[in-house]
């Protein structure tokens, strides 16, 4: 909207309210001062009404004493003597006392005499009714039995006011008690109304009390709240409630008065009112005439300048503007800031072409950011060699993000978002775009804000974009070198170390590292050449690609040893891995000997343990699996142990071959994990070592055992733990050995261990073992029947073995075919 009908807008509006408020002030203060004065004057009038009323009052009060206190009327009541009513109650008595009624009563509130004057029977009625109707109003008039207590009040009957008086009658000296009472009731007549106006100057009404009439009435003698207002009346009405003689408040006093300055008031009010408005109107005028001229004018001319500048965009323009005030200061200040653009127009002007002429001499790009606005601008030879399609710089503005490589889009957003968070007024980033071809093309973008806002938020980013191709080319090329085995083509040491390292950074980091050991190597190297080494490294180096996922980590970390890092997966995973590596291995026919390569894991699954720890743990697992493997040198110890036992003792080694074979099956079937799987294949192999301390009389006695021979043949569990104990590459198995004839109730030897306190593999090799005796033949007894190792195994379950592992056991033996039928009846 112009400024010049807001300003008038304005004008109006103040003048309106300017008027309204003085309005409201005055009418307030002027009429609440006249309503103050004529309340006043009401509750003057009313004072002097009562003041009048009970002067009437007082004048019957003593009227009615003086005949109250006779003689002759105390005696009248007593003996009803009618002499009385002729001597004292003659028709003109009533108008000498200026009466209308006079009523005699009994002591019992009965009427024993009655004279009226000019009142009709039905006036005559309502008196009696309002006096005598019942017990409560008779009780209210004459109640007292003081002969002092005379009683004066105003009756309403039939519309008509009237004076009631009501005295005890006694005797003249006063010492006789009353024996009844008198009425005399006065009419409240036009002559005392007319006297009353004439010195109130008010008009005078009685009514009876109701709530249609009085609303505001409390049934108290105050002042009504009806004159009580802001709005001046030509008359003035106020109403008032007063008692009867009963005492009941059902009288309302209701006074007018005329209002003879009505007129006048008003038309001195409205004549100040119009020519207030009129002053008003006239010096609002005046403001807006002389605002029009020396504001708004000339407001209006700089507004037509500056306009046009913005039109044309001329900046060689200027403006006059005569005078000393702040509009001319603001002209001269734009005709200063205009000739300053201008200048600087004329050096933008020149830099811009050597820029252009610089940028034309290199291969480099050029991209500007204006954020604000959302738009974007690229140098035409870099927008078509990408492929950007859109033609407005709003939509290239969105297009851009979509070139940038997908492994490297989260990056550069990132990297843009740290720009307008303020990290830092320059940045460089590389990363790919991919043209529209599908080639990648690596650049270097280099830039600055150059403009923020009043707050430091970045408005505006101007960067240069370089091809960095052929250099990122040749660094993948060092980078491959510099972390790749030459032999085998995975990763290297240094590699795989700078991945620890990375790992160790992050505390809450989750992973798996399986380490290998090529059994066999140097053997090979030693026996057939290094080149039928190398050829063997290359072969399991390929069974390691193929069975491991693409984000498992390969690397060879030195001769014959390999690691795998494993992330974002479960033991499971890591178990079949290793499993499916070994069976890829058993597969390959190339060599005069069986390949096979040692592999131990471990898990980092706790904040304090580091990359080293997690691969020590490893690298003792693998030695351990190394022990069962046929060519490894580690073996040698495991053999000679074994030939010794076997030398020793009566068991063969298809014995020991078949407990190995079937507690391998079990622990799998009990999900057991690799590295439990390699120290049960152990324990199979070796359970029995300490036989090998026993004498030889006991161990091939082909009868029964004493007493004392069964004592020593117990002792071999403890040699062969303290054998175990002795040897590193077995004491992981020590305490295995020691409990594998532990009782599952207890009744075991040589702890006592009960239930699940015996080791998981000591319960496994107890129910294999004792399967595999039961089975076969030995020294000192034929083989048993099948069905009756199996019956032997249930009817034991829970006492010497395991019960869920029985279970288990039995289900294994269902699946591998033996005696289903009886299997089905057992299980």
């Amino acid at each position: 909207m112009n400024i010049k009908y807001k300003t008038l807008i304005i004008a109006v509006i103040s003048t309106i309210l300017i008027i309204s408020l003085t309005y409201l002030i005055f009418h307030i203060a002027y009429f609440g001062y006249i309503n103050d004065t004529e309340e006043y004057q009401i509750n003057k009038s009313f004072e002097i009404i009562n003041q009048m009323l009970n002067k009437e009052k007082d004048n019957l009060e003593v009227t009615v004493t003086d005949w109250a206190h006779w003689d002759d009327t105390f005696y009248f009541i007593k003996d009803s003597n009618l002499e009385y009513i002729a001597s004292n109650l003659q028709y003109n008595s009533l108008e000498t006392l200026n009466l209308k009624l006079i009523i005699f009563l009994d002591d019992k509130g009965h009427i024993i005499y009655s004279e009226h004057s000019e009142l009709d029977k039905e006036l005559i009625d309502s008196i009696n009714r309002k006096l005598f109707s019942n017990k409560e109003s008779l009780s209210k008039v004459i109640s007292s039995s003081d002969i002092h207590d005379v009683k004066s009040g105003i009756l309403l009957a039939e519309t008509k006011a009237f004076l009631v008086s009501v005295a005890p009658i006694t005797t003249s000296d006063e010492l006789s008690a009353s024996n009844g009472s008198l009425i005399m009731i006065r009419s409240v007549d036009n002559e005392l109304l007319d006297y009353i106006q004439n010195v109130t100057g008010v008009t005078l009404e009685f009514s009876e009390y109701t709530t249609q009439n009085f609303k505001s009435h409390e049934k108290t003698n105050t002042l009504s709240s009806s004159i009580r207002n802001h709005q001046y009346k030509s008359l003035l009405k106020a109403s008032q409630s007063i008692c009867d003689i009963t005492g009941d408040s059902n009288i309302i006093l209701s006074v007018t008065k005329e209002n003879s300055n009505y007129k006048d008031v008003f038309y001195y009010f409205k004549f100040f009112l119009i020519g207030f408005v009129l002053t008003i109107l006239f010096i609002s005028f005046i403001i807006l005439a002389v605002i029009y001229k020396y504001i708004l004018n000339r407001l209006l001319m700089l507004y037509n300048f500056m306009n046009t500048v913005a039109t044309t965009k001329d900046t060689s323009l200027s403006i006059s503007m005569p005078g000393t005030d702040e509009f001319c200061t603001l002209a001269n200040a734009a005709n200063k800031m205009l000739s300053q653009l201008n200048s600087a127009y004329k050096d933008i002007r020149e830099m811009s072409e050597r820029f252009r002429i610089i940028m034309e001499a290199t291969s480099d790009g050029y991209v500007e950011f204006d954020i604000s606005k959302e738009e974007l601008y690229i140098s035409p030879e870099w927008k078509s060699m990408i492929g950007y399609t859109s033609e407005d710089g709003h939509s290239l503005y969105g297009e851009y993000m979509s070139k940038v490589h997908p492994d490297y889009y989260e990056y550069i957003k990132q990297a843009y978002a740290g720009i307008l968070n303020q990290k830092s007024d320059y940045f460089q980033y590389e990363y790919p775009l991919v043209r529209e071809s599908g080639e990648t093309t690596w650049v270097l973008e280099r830039g600055k804000i150059t403009q923020k806002d009043a707050s430091g938020y970045p408005l505006r980013l101007v960067s240069t974009l370089t091809n960095i191709t052929a250099r990122k080319v040749h660094e993948e090329e060092i980078l491959f070198l510099s972390y790749s085995d030459k032999l085998t083509g995975l990763k290297n040491r240094a590699y795989m170390e700078e991945q620890f390292d990375e790992l160790d950074k992050d505390k809450n980091s989750r992973y798996f590292i399986i380490m290998g050991d090529l059994n066999g190597l140097k053997l090979t190297n030693d026996a057939f050449g290094h080149k039928e080494g190398d050829k063997l490294l290359s072969i399991v180096s390929t069974i390691l690609k193929e069975n491991c996922a693409s984000d498992d980590i390969i690397s060879r970390w030195g001769g014959d040893e390999f690691i795998i890092l494993v992330k974002h997966k479960d033991k499971n995973y890591v178990s079949q891995l290793i499993s499916k590596i070994r069976d890829a291995c058993s597969l390959v026919t190339e060599f005069h000997f069986k390949v096979s390569i040692s592999l131990g894991y471990a898990e980092k699954s706790e904040s304090s343990i580091d990359a080293n720890a997690v691969m020590s743990l490893a690298e003792n697992r693998m030695y351990r699996n190394k022990l069962i493997e046929d060519t490894s040198a580690r073996n040698a110890t495991i053999s000679s142990l074994s030939r010794t036992l076997h030398e020793k003792h009566s068991e063969t080694e298809e014995h020991t071959m078949r407990i190995r074979n079937l507690s391998l099956n079990l622990g799998k079937r009990l999900k057991l994990s690799q590295d439990k799987l390699d120290e049960l294949e152990l324990l199979a192999l070796l359970h029995d070592i300490g036989k090998i301390g026993i004498p030889d009389h006991i161990l091939m006695k082909p009868g029964k055992l004493t007493a004392e021979e069964w004592h020593i043949m117990k002792t071999h569990s403890e040699i062969g733990y303290r054998i175990a104990k002795s040897t590193p590459e077995l004491s992981h198995i020590s305490d295995e050995i020691l409990s594998h004839h532990e009782r599952f109730d207890g009744t075991g030897y040589p702890n006592g261990l009960i239930g699940k306190h015996i080791p998981l593999l000591s319960r496994i090799i107890n129910i294999v073992d004792s399967f595999d005796v039961m089975t076969h033949r030995r020294v000192y007894k034929d083989a048993a029947d099948l069905n009756y190792a199996l019956a032997e195994l249930r009817r034991c379950s829970g006492t010497q073995f395991d019960p869920f592992i029985v279970e288990e056991f039995l289900g294994l033996l269902e699946e591998q075919g033996m005696s289903s039928d009886l299997l089905e009846d057992i299980i």
